[in-house]
């Protein structure tokens, strides 16, 4: 869990490396955290492939 600080972003592959999934978590009252999900799906398509799984989390309803 980084909480999508950007000075922690480079140290997601070293969490998320051979993973099969996960969660991306946004803040439901933070629109920014909603766009920033979009980059997170981007990158660990790159990094894990298209087959893996992701569940996107609305957080704070």
């Amino acid at each position: 869990d980084t909480a999508g600080q950007e000075r922690f972003q480079a140290l997601g592959p070293l969490y998320y490396r051979d993973a099969n999934g996960a969660l991306l978590v946004f803040d439901i009252t933070d629109e920014d955290s909603f766009s920033r999900v979009k980059g997170w799906v981007k990158q660990l398509k790159r990094m894990l492939g298209d087959d893996v799984v992701l569940c996107i989390v609305a957080n704070k309803i």
